[in-house]
């Protein structure tokens, strides 16, 4: 059957509307520690399928702070469960000493945009509920006298920066308390525009372009542009006094998205947000998923835990 739309490495679309997905191995959750790490999976909302897995380090502080870690894949493909996440989260853990929540949403074109959005905030509100010991199913490694809630982080790269990003515009205008975001963690954020920038009409980037204007037509609201809000911030102005945590934004010098999130990032120090920026220069898009012995990898995961524990 006719290939009408494809995302190399992550999904065809074919002629007839059906989907096929590229699988990766996956590995399965373990309450048992190895090498200093064990996990768990949870269900967040049995009726939608929306998940996540837990790790917890063997030697964490008394009480560790929280991260929720939202993956990527252009919102329409990847797992927490695959063996490149798993791989990234142990590591992410054992290093930092931190409690990692990583969501599994809800994927598009089936689920189109706003629905990972609905299911990282109902997965926040989870967690939220778990902190303030109202969830109708506790979760042990979710007590209040386990975790620090007052010292929680949300992190994600590409599609997940994005919706860090989206995540961090709900909760500054709702309660989640006992739950305090301290900071949001924006990993090569996945944005968008109608207009191109230079980069993307060149030879080497114009494929890739392409392949971005496709994800965005079966992922935003039917009938949307590129300069719907969702795809590109800049559209939508930060409002003054909003009270946006302070974000990191990690770029790869080597990826095509790096401009965009450059403007995202000084778009938020024109707002008065506080803002971070890294940008390793030899890296490429999501080099910390595929390539785990990259030293990149290894200074972003110290990147990261200097972020969170200066806060």
């Amino acid at each position: 059957m006719e290939v009408v739309g494809e995302v190399e490495g992550l999904l065809k679309v074919y002629a007839d509307g059906s989907l096929q997905r590229h699988e990766r191995p996956t590995v399965p959750a373990s309450s048992h520690f190895k090498d200093g790490v064990a996990c768990k999976d949870v269900v967040i909302n049995p009726e939608t399928g929306v998940w996540a897995r837990i790790f917890n380090p063997e030697t964490a502080a008394e009480k560790p702070p929280l991260l929720i870690y939202f993956h990527g894949g252009g919102f329409l493909a990847c797992s927490t469960a695959w063996v490149e996440y798993h791989t990234f989260f142990h590591n992410l853990c054992k290093n930092s000493g931190v409690i990692i929540v990583s969501v599994d949403y809800r994927l598009a074109p089936e689920h189109r945009l706003p629905a990972a959005y609905d299911d990282c905030a109902e997965a926040v509100e989870w967690i939220a509920k778990q902190a303030a010991g109202r969830a109708e199913s506790p979760e042990e490694w979710l007590s209040p006298s386990v975790v620090d809630f007052s010292r929680c982080f949300l992190a994600g790269e590409s599609a997940g920066g994005n919706i860090v990003y989206h995540m961090g515009l709900r909760i500054a205008e709702v309660d989640v308390s006992p739950l305090v975001v301290k900071g949001l963690i924006a990993i090569h954020p996945f944005f968008g525009g109608e207009e191109m920038m230079e980069s993307e009409k060149r030879a080497e980037g114009l494929k890739f372009a392409e392949t971005c204007n496709f994800i965005w037509s079966i992922v935003l609201p039917v009938g949307s542009s590129r300069d719907h809000p969702f795809c590109n911030p800049a559209v939508l102005p930060l409002k003054p006094g909003l009270k946006l945590p302070p974000v990191l934004v990690s770029l790869a010098g080597k990826d095509q998205l790096k401009v965009r999130g450059e403007m995202f990032y000084e778009d938020l120090k024109k707002s008065g947000k506080e803002a971070e920026l890294m940008v390793e220069e030899s890296g490429i898009h999501a080099y910390h998923i595929i390539l785990p012995q990259y030293e990149g990898t290894l200074r972003l995961i110290h990147a990261i835990s200097d972020f969170i524990n200066g806060r």
